[in-house]
């Protein structure tokens, strides 16, 4: 079930007074099923034109609250349309480095290997999520950062009572 569901928008829905992200990945079973002229995808810019899925072509939602990172969102693009992400030109969204990130950058170093290298001390790789993944990609991707699905919802792991 979890490989039919193909990702085709995610929607930040805003912050809460906690400065949590809120933010809704919608998954459908057919990711080619798209009304891109109604909901404005193929206009520049996406922010304020892109709209997200009408319930008919939407088979999940899954929400997302934390405030562990920041994702930035195509919708909120404006210098594109949302089709690029239709077409993988652009992630559908990508975590927002955080000013207190180091990831090695510096004069003499462009950091660049270290950020994607797989070294245990080093810091997670950026998330970044495309169109088309499928709802186990990024169960995988989110439990790496300690976020696990339950009822609808991706919830940090030591939030779970047992």
């Amino acid at each position: 079930m979890e490989d039919n569901l193909k990702l085709i928008y995610i929607l930040k829905v805003g912050y809460d007074s906690r400065r949590n992200g809120i933010f809704e990945f919608i998954f459908s079973k057919d990711e080619t099923n798209i009304d891109i002229k109604n909901w404005a995808w193929d206009i520049s810019p996406a922010s304020n034109n892109a709209e997200p899925p009408d319930e008919d072509y939407v088979d999940l939602v899954v929400t997302l609250k934390t405030n562990k990172f920041d994702l930035f969102c195509l919708h909120e693009a404006v210098d594109r349309e949302y089709l690029h992400g239709y077409h993988t030109i652009h992630a559908l969204a990508y975590e927002i480095e955080s000013d207190n990130d180091d990831y090695g950058f510096d004069d003499d170093d462009d950091g660049y290997e270290e950020l994607f290298s797989n070294d245990e001390d080093d810091e997670d790789p950026l998330l970044v999520f495309h169109y088309g993944m499928t709802l186990k990609q990024i169960k995988d991707l989110l439990y790496e950062r300690k976020f696990v699905l339950k009822n609808n919802q991706f919830i940090e792991a030591s939030a779970i009572e047992i």
